[in-house]
């Protein structure tokens, strides 16, 4: 029986690169994407084919996805995981270049991955997309304002997908990490006590690990038995995983 196949966007570090991992022992064979392979290509995965892709560039997109629609047909399974912060400052520091980018990687790319393949997976008669949000999608945040409204644009539109989509077979949902031990989350170099500072403000008083979001990441992307629904009942949903963060107001 052919293996299912799936696109990871953003997989050569950190969540990506769990989840990578994670699909993988769980039977798909892998499209691991990301502007660059070569963390991947050190240690190469059996089932894996790494590519260099820049998200934001439709051009590129447009390439990757025909060559994996050549050689492995229409992927059951799409994780939109490709993501950027950019730099901590205020909102009139911003440049329109950066305002850009973020946007490009973080919005941009689902939109071009999702456009190129929802068509395809309805042929297919089903399929499950998984965007990585972030809590910060359904909170603000002091200097990181571009990064925010980019996350809240991530579940709104995993929203629309989930609704448009859910008939043809599709499931659609967005999960929100809180910290997670990675380069662009909780190892934040600028911010000597910014690890202490999230494990006292975290119920569970400590920081996620890429594992926990590519479990969750992998169940949503299950492929059902012959005689299941090929819809999942999980559609249009916002998973957060972050310790508790979002369960605390913070007032005392």
């Amino acid at each position: 029986m052919k293996k299912p196949h799936a696109i990871v966007t953003g997989a050569a570090r950190g969540i990506g690169l769990a989840i990578t991992q994670k699909l993988i022992r769980d039977g798909f064979t892998v499209s691991a994407l990301d502007i660059d392979t070569r963390p991947l290509k050190k240690k190469p995965l059996r089932g894996m084919t790494a590519s260099i892709c820049d998200v934001g560039s439709p051009a590129q997109v447009e390439t990757t996805l025909q060559s994996i629609l050549e050689k492995h047909g229409t992927p059951w399974a799409l994780i939109n995981n490709a993501g950027f912060g950019g730099p901590f400052h205020r909102i009139d520091q911003v440049s329109d270049d950066e305002w850009t980018r973020i946007f490009d990687i973080n919005v941009r790319s689902v939109f071009l991955f999702c456009r190129g393949l929802l068509p395809r997976m309805a042929a297919s008669k089903g399929g499950r997309i998984v965007n990585i949000a972030s809590i910060q999608g359904v909170l603000g945040a002091e200097k990181s304002s571009t990064y925010s409204a980019t996350k809240h644009a991530v579940l709104g539109y995993t929203r629309s997908i989930a609704a448009e989509w859910g008939p043809h077979g599709i499931a659609c949902n967005a999960i929100s990490p809180g910290y997670v031990d990675t380069a662009q989350g909780a190892r934040d170099e600028l911010a000597r006590d910014f690890q202490k500072r999230v494990i006292d403000r975290t119920p569970s008083r400590r920081i996620l690990a890429p594992e926990e979001i590519a479990e969750l990441t992998s169940f949503l992307c299950r492929k059902p038995a012959p005689k299941e629904p090929r819809t999942g009942a999980i559609n249009g949903s916002v998973l957060t995983i972050d310790g508790g963060i979002t369960a605390e107001s913070g007032l005392r």
